[in-house]
């Protein structure tokens, strides 16, 4: 499940942002509802007191698109017009028996009131462009139901959204709204739904917050269909691109903003659910498309169309790529260029270089500017890197003067030197001496270590999967003991990892226990991930989110009857923790003998490799005369990047050019690869003073 987050005072909750998964619906719990009913009833769910609510449902628009896709927009009965009906009303406690007790004092219910003439608009503006669009550029919504040709319809949910902020006095961030591919599990219908939130003061004339929501959860429909495993930096950025698309940009201004303040807490490619996440993986491919050359024809300006070219066709293909993450994205260049005959930059290549327009944004240069965005202009309220590294950070990464080693070990101004995967990490030099060096020693290789031996099972790192690995022998007969290590760091209560049992031809999932006896699995279904119980969910060896991982020994006792076992890791969409290792498994003390198949479980290292890019930034030539390795010349500036390796030295960069407060910048970045991509890895990076005399303080 996917759900696009907005907040209220963009800079008062930058480090306390809604990290968890979206609510997903579970089983159906009333009569089948279908597209269209003048009235359905569905199972809404929880995401802050989990379970599930009934809500029953009224239409309240319906319009047909040009190409024939039936258009539908519901509301809590009774909602229209009204400040207190179920679903709608801030005020409304779903549960009255829990603990858990709405916010809706702190909010006027009038401004949850929405009007015939409001929904009309918003219907419309569905049936005429949004729909066309996001198909134009992405793909076809399919139907919900493969047996009904009906259940390509959309269905569009406007109702107060059971999440954090519902229940959480004082928060400023909130769900505007979500996907959850539950519902076209449960239900057979597509549907979207958005929050009713202050919707007197978030409709507009135009409608752009709501509707760039809807475009927004509407990519996420069309990805479910298109490769439902897809990463979620992918997704979530292509589904910020339909935003873009349908010319709405400037409601993706808060991405922009927290990614601007937040950038070194922020992997690229490892989804952590925040705004920064989403500034990330929008400004990425934006930038893709730009640099692929927008529309085709030399504009840079979203037309409401596919041009079939350009920018355009790279999106495009990159969203029909069957393969995730950052190996998907250089196959669709690949194809882009193939087929047209460019020469698109790689996908890491391009990562570089964005690391260096989102703190440059020149608008002299054709390869580090965005045309679609100013960084410190109205878009991001005035922050920039170098900004929120000084002010919000404290001075963080930024020093005045000659840095000699005892001031690297003793400087607050030294952040933490630990690099994200696809991250970007920015330290500001000013008067450094007449002549610098640097120094970089980076971890060669991350890794997740076997209990013992040179290899163990890994589950993968895949969205929308169950993914199996069968315990192939000894034969099982019934009441075995399987004992086994393993290592687990797995989204707490959303996926979950399973031991089963074949029992006269249907798998069940069994307990497992601890060297104590103490029972790891749980039948906690708070989100309807975990319906069969006995699921396995956390942090293996202690708390989730507090405690590092490490391996631990379990066991389950098989059913009498059982005929075979399997290890199941089964995940939800969107976020995605490290999830689940397996190693030195038995049964009843005989050694296990373990297979996959090609795509699910493999046996790794668990090492990851990591691949060390060093850019330092100037306005002027630091090596006049020399044309450097790695040197790159730009109406920008001067860029001097280190690759291919993770240890560095290089010196006899000259300051001379630079004038008054001119700084000069440097980028650390890892771009990882092997088995595994998404771990931190350290680093010790040093600038000193290599010249005859002190830099200046």
């Amino acid at each position: 499940m996917s759900r696009l987050i907005h907040t209220r005072a963009w800079l008062a909750l930058l480090l306390a942002l809604l990290l968890t998964a979206a609510v997903a619906p579970a089983t159906v719990s009333a009569a089948d509802p279908s597209p269209g009913d003048e009235l359905i009833t569905l199972d809404v769910g929880d995401s802050y007191a989990g379970g599930e609510v009934l809500i029953q449902f009224q239409k309240v628009y319906a319009g047909t698109t040009d190409d024939g896709t039936d258009i539908y927009i519901y509301v809590p009965v009774g909602a229209l017009g009204a400040e207190t009906a179920e679903g709608v009303d801030p005020n409304w406690d779903p549960n009255p028996d829990d603990e858990f007790v709405p916010c809706g004092s702190q909010f006027d219910p009038g401004d949850y009131v929405m009007t015939q003439e409001q929904i009309n608009l918003l219907g419309d503006q569905l049936k005429d462009q949004i729909v066309a669009v996001n198909v134009d550029h992405f793909g076809p919504i399919e139907p919900a139901d493969p047996t009904d040709p009906e259940s390509d319809a959309l269905v569009v949910l406007a109702y107060n959204i059971l999440d954090d902020f519902y229940y959480e006095c004082g928060l400023d961030s909130f769900t505007a709204g979500f996907f959850a591919p539950g519902f076209i599990e449960e239900y057979g219908m597509n549907v979207i739904v958005i929050d009713a939130f202050d919707w007197a003061n978030r409709v507009g004339e135009d409608l752009n917050d709501y509707a760039g929501v809807i475009g927004h959860e509407l990519e996420h429909l069309q990805m479910n269909y298109s490769d439902s495993g897809e990463l979620s930096w992918v997704d979530e950025g292509l589904a910020d691109m339909a935003i873009f698309f349908n010319g709405w940009g400037d409601t993706n201004d808060s991405h922009l903003l927290y990614h601007q303040v937040l950038h070194r807490e922020t992997s690229l490619t490892r989804w952590g659910g925040g705004l920064e996440n989403y500034g990330a993986a929008y400004s990425y491919f934006l930038y893709l498309w730009e640099q692929a050359g927008g529309n085709g024809d030399g504009t840079l300006n979203p037309d409401l169309e596919n041009d079939e070219a350009g920018g355009d066709l790279l999106i495009q293909y990159i969203f029909q790529e069957e393969a995730d993450g950052m190996e998907g994205v250089q196959l669709a260049i690949d194809r882009y260029n193939a087929e047209t005959g460019s020469d698109l930059r790689s996908a890491e290549d391009l990562f570089k270089d964005w690391a260096v327009a989102i703190l440059l944004d020149d608008e002299a240069s054709n390869r580090f500017d965005f045309a679609n965005i100013n960084f410190g202009d109205a878009i991001t309220s005035g922050w920039t890197i170098e900004l929120a590294n000084d002010l919000f950070f404290d001075g963080r990464g930024i020093y005045n003067g000659n840095m000699p080693p005892s001031r690297w070990e003793h400087n607050k101004n030294v952040p933490a030197q630990t690099g994200l995967p696809f991250g970007v990490s920015y330290e500001f030099f000013r008067n450094p001496g007449p002549q610098f060096g640097f120094t970089f020693d980076g971890e060669d290789n991350s890794v997740v270590a076997p209990h013992t031996g040179g290899t163990h099972w890994y589950a993968g790192y895949e969205s929308m999967n169950d993914n199996i690995l069968n315990v192939d022998g000894p034969a099982i007969t019934g009441g075995e003991t399987v004992d086994f290590w393993t290592w687990y760091f797995i989204e707490e209560g959303w996926d979950f990892g399973y031991v089963e049992a074949l029992v006269d031809g249907e798998w069940e999932q069994i307990d497992v226990v601890d060297d104590s006896g103490t029972e790891i699995t749980t039948d906690v279904d708070d989100f309807g991930n975990n319906t069969e119980g006995n699921g396995i969910t956390g942090t293996s060896g202690g708390t989730y989110f507090v405690d590092e991982p490490v391996y631990v020994h379990l066991q389950a006792v098989l059913p009498a009857d059982a005929t075979d076992v399997r290890f199941r890791y089964s995940t939800d969409a969107a976020y995605l923790d490290t999830g689940w290792f397996i190693d030195d498994v038995a049964v009843d003390g005989t050694t296990a003998t373990l297979t996959s198949e090609t795509g699910n479980w493999y046996e790794t290292t668990g090492e990851q490799n990591n691949n060390w890019v060093i850019q330092i930034i100037a306005p002027c030539d630091l090596t006049p005369g020399v044309t450097s390795q790695g040197e790159i010349v730009d109406e920008a500036g001067y860029i001097y990047r280190f690759e291919g390796g993770d240890d560095y030295a290089a010196s006899g960069f000259s300051t001379k050019c630079l004038t008054g407060k001119q700084r000069i910048a440097v980028v650390i970045s890892n771009l990882p690869t092997g088995d595994l991509t998404f771990l931190d890895a350290d680093y010790e990076f040093r600038l000193t003073n290599t010249g005859n005399r002190k830099g200046n303080n």
